[in-house]
């Protein structure tokens, strides 16, 4: 690297571990305050989490020097490598939030946030990794490290997509084809997180996937998993993967039928930046066949879904402003058309329920295709559900 390049990025480092340092009392309060949050349902996950927040706190940059909190390494040595990562997004999350509330010109501070907590996470795996090596402990994460070449590998596939629908399919397939998975769902979140609509799917019908709309209430186990801190750590959750051994115990039998789920994996599509989860990534090895998860595999989970946040978001954001212009022609009657499609009532059942003809209902389809510019009814009620225009 050269050095312009090099005291460049310090500079990045420096200007962010300066954020940390301003901010440092609100911070210490915010991350007390999760730790306890976290302690009330798990005494090891806080324990990580107070540790890494000490240690952080105590260095403020991933680099230089003897110090005397180098005598946690050996600590740190011994937690999940997700653990640390987990632990690290949540204390990221919190300071993006305080720039948010304190600095007119967060935005611009962000990238050297993302940028620090990224240089402490390969600072502190790598240093976990020689410690653990150096005291005879397990080794093993020193060894089996290709997570991080999936991750890379995974990023620089999903961002030659150009359009929002590319994208989902990118993220779909890439999910499938650097993990060990055979099919891939994509959803995102609508209503407060309450409705997960279907984006793509890889490996399953992509037009069953583009037609679900599902209630989180019908699935306890998946609501509670998403909304376990939300009471208590508010925007500081949802990025941990969940691993579901048997999905017939705990999934709607119309869903384990249609799709023969046996054992799967769900992962939060999460943007760190904004402290929010936009949709989850359902991935099995196919039909009917149970399977375990190797605990390795959990943070390249991780990173992918946010990978998978950001780019969407992207996209998300982007037309907004076009579809509101196009939203704002859509006749009363259209948006009640559109509501019951995304209920899943055909058209003879909508000039049922509507008492019109089924001709004018399907006059008012083309009339709302036209102005959301879909190509279909699915994609219609997929750009009305993302606006907000029906719940």
């Amino acid at each position: 690297m050269s050095k312009e390049l090099n005291d460049h990025l310090l500079r990045l480092l420096h200007e962010a571990a300066d954020i940390l340092h301003r901010y440092a009392a609100e911070l210490n309060r915010e991350w007390k305050r999760i730790g306890e949050a976290l302690g009330k349902r798990n005494a090891r996950v806080q324990e990580v989490f107070s540790t890494l927040c000490a240690f952080v706190q105590a260095r403020l940059l991933p680099y230089g020097g003897e110090h005397p909190a180098n005598g946690h390494l050996e600590r740190i040595a011994a937690f999940h490598p997700e653990m640390i990562i987990f632990s690290l997004n949540l204390m990221e999350n919190t300071v993006h939030q305080v720039l948010k509330a304190h600095a007119s010109a967060a935005a611009a501070l962000h990238p050297a946030v993302r940028y620090l907590f990224f240089k402490w996470n390969e600072w502190l795996l790598y240093e976990v990794n020689e410690q653990s090596f150096k005291i005879g402990g397990d080794s093993s994460w020193k060894k089996e490290s290709l997570w991080k070449d999936a991750v890379i590998l995974f990023n620089e596939w999903i961002l030659r997509a150009q359009t929002f629908e590319e994208s989902a399919a990118h993220i779909c397939f890439g999910f499938s084809y650097f993990l060990p998975f055979s099919r891939c769902a994509l959803f995102q979140f609508v209503n407060q997180e309450s409705t997960a609509i279907g984006l793509h799917g890889h490996g399953v019908d992509n037009g069953q996937i583009q037609r679900l709309r599902v209630e989180l209430d019908s699935i306890p186990m998946l609501k509670e998993s998403v909304g376990k801190l939300k009471a208590e750590v508010h925007e500081f959750r949802h990025f941990r993967s969940i691993y579901v051994p048997r999905a017939s115990e705990q999934f709607p039998r119309l869903y384990v039928d249609l799709f023969g789920l046996a054992s799967l994996v769900i992962v939060p599509v999460y943007v760190p930046t904004e402290g929010r989860m936009i949709g989850g990534v359902v991935l099995d090895r196919g039909s009917g066949r149970f399977f375990e998860v190797d605990r390795r595999l959990f943070p390249a989970l991780m990173k992918f879904g946010q990978s998978a946040g950001e780019l969407l978001l992207k996209w998300i954001k982007a037309p907004k402003k076009e579809w509101e212009g196009m939203a704002e022609s859509l006749s009363p009657r259209e948006i009640e058309i559109l509501k019951l499609l995304a209920d899943g009532a055909s058209t003879l059942e909508a000039a049922c329920q509507l008492y019109l003809s089924e001709f004018t209902v399907r006059d008012y389809i083309s009339s709302a295709l036209r102005k959301l510019n879909a190509k279909n009814r699915t994609e219609a009620v997929a750009k009305a559900l993302r606006l907000g225009l029906i719940g």
